[in-house]
C-alpha cells in the first residue's frame, strides 16, 4: 500500500506521493474525481481533509464538489481498488508542527507532506481515518444537528458561570451547579475511594483542619455542569435520545476530544486547555510554559508518543472521575 494525501484549492487539486516523495501541484480538480493521479494504484490509499469532500454549497468555497462528482469519485475508488480516507482539517495545523513547519510557512506542499509524515509514523491516527462516502449535504447537517444544539446549550449555560468564578471567586453568584458541589464535595471525594491523583485532578484539596476545599472551580464545575443544568438543576440530556450521555459521547461532544469537532466553546476549553494540560504529567524538554503539554513546531515523534500516553492517562483518570460523579447524581441521586 502506497499512501498519497490530497489538497484542494484555488480550482486545483495538490497530491504528495509519499512513497516516491513526489509532489503533483495544481492539478485539475477532474484528476481527484477521475482519479488520474500519476502513480496511483490499485491497494493504495488516498487521504484528503474531511471539509474538501462535503457536499459543496454557497457559503463556501473549501468544498468545491457536488454531490453527483462525491459519488462518481466514491464510484471510481470502488472500481480501481482505492481507499479514500478522511482527515480531520483542525488537525493539519498539528501536523505541520510535528514537521517543523512554521505557520507562514503554509504551503499545499508543506501540507500534504506534513500529513502524510504524521500518518506514516503515527500509526494509531491513521487507523482512526473514517473512510470516505458521498453524503447529502441536508444528511450532514440533520447527523450534526443534534450534536451543535447539545454544544450551543452547554455554552449558554456555562457562560455566566465561566464571568461569574463558577461561584467560588469574590463575585457574588450561584446556581444549582455551583451549590450541588459545595454541598456534596466532601461526598465526591468518598465516591473517589480518596484516592489524591483524582482529588487533586478534580481540583479538590484539603485545608489545614482537613476540609474539603475547591481549590481549582473551572475543573469540578465543568464536569457537573455535564451532568447537571445550572438553572433548575435537572439532568442535561442528550437531544436527540433525550437520555444523559456516556461517556463516550461526553468525551467526544461536551469535553471536544474529538478532531472532527472544532470551537466547542468553555466546557471543551476548560478540559483541553486547562485542565488536561495542567494535569499531564508531560512537558516538552526544556520549557516550563503550560503551553509545552502540547504540541510544538519540531517536535520528535519520540516526544508525541510520551505526550499522546499523558494525555491518555488523563482521560481515562477524568473518566472515573465522571462516573463517580454520574453514579452519584443518577444513579444514587444525590441531588
Amino acid at each position: 500500500m502506497n499512501l498519497f494525501t490530497a489538497d484542494v484549492g484555488q480550482g486545483k487539486v495538490h497530491i504528495y506521493d509519499s512513497g516516491k516523495d513526489i509532489f503533483h501541484g495544481k492539478l485539475p480538480q477532474e484528476s481527484l474525481i477521475n482519479l488520474n493521479i500519476p502513480g496511483l494504484k490499485m491497494g493504495d490509499t488516498l487521504v484528503i481533509e474531511c471539509a474538501h469532500l462535503r457536499e459543496a454549497h454557497r457559503f463556501t468555497l473549501a468544498q468545491p464538489f457536488d454531490y453527483d462528482q462525491l459519488e462518481e469519485l466514491k464510484r471510481n475508488a470502488n472500481e480501481k481498488g482505492v481507499t479514500i480516507l478522511l482527515f480531520p482539517q483542525k488537525s493539519t495545523p498539528k501536523a505541520r508542527k510535528l514537521a517543523g513547519v512554521e505557520a507562514d510557512a503554509k504551503t499545499d506542499e508543506a501540507d500534504t507532506k506534513s500529513i502524510a509524515q504524521f500518518l506514516l509514523k503515527d500509526q494509531s491516527a491513521f487507523y482512526s481515518l473514517k473512510e470516505f462516502f458521498p453524503k447529502r449535504l441536508d444528511d450532514f447537517k440533520d447527523e450534526i444537528s443534534s450534536t451543535v444544539k447539545y454544544i450551543k446549550e452547554c455554552n449558554a449555560d456555562i457562560n455566566p458561570a465561566k464571568s461569574s468564578e463558577y461561584g467560588f471567586g469574590k463575585i457574588d453568584y450561584e446556581d444549582e451547579v455551583s451549590k450541588w458541589i459545595k454541598k456534596y464535595s466532601l461526598k465526591v471525594v468518598e465516591y473517589l475511594s480518596g484516592d489524591p491523583e483524582l482529588i487533586a485532578a478534580i481540583g479538590l484539596g484539603f485545608d489545614k483542619r482537613g476540609n474539603v476545599k475547591v481549590l481549582v472551580p473551572n475543573r469540578i464545575y465543568t464536569l457537573v455542569h455535564s451532568i447537571i443544568r445550572p438553572e433548575d438543576g435537572s439532568f442535561r440530556l442528550r437531544p436527540d435520545v433525550k437520555k444523559v450521555p456516556n461517556w463516550k459521547y461526553i468525551k467526544a461532544h461536551y469535553l471536544g476530544c474529538k478532531p472532527y469537532h472544532m470551537n466547542q466553546g468553555v466546557a471543551a476549553s476548560n478540559y483541553k486547555h486547562w485542565m488536561r494540560r495542567a494535569v499531564s504529567e508531560y512537558a516538552y524538554p526544556g520549557k516550563k510554559s503550560a503551553n509545552t503539554t502540547d504540541f510544538q513546531v519540531g517536535m520528535s515523534y519520540e516526544e508525541l508518543i510520551q505526550l499522546k500516553k499523558a494525555r491518555t492517562k488523563v482521560d481515562k483518570m477524568t473518566q472515573k472521575i465522571w462516573y463517580a460523579l454520574r453514579k452519584m447524581i443518577v444513579e444514587d441521586g444525590l441531588r
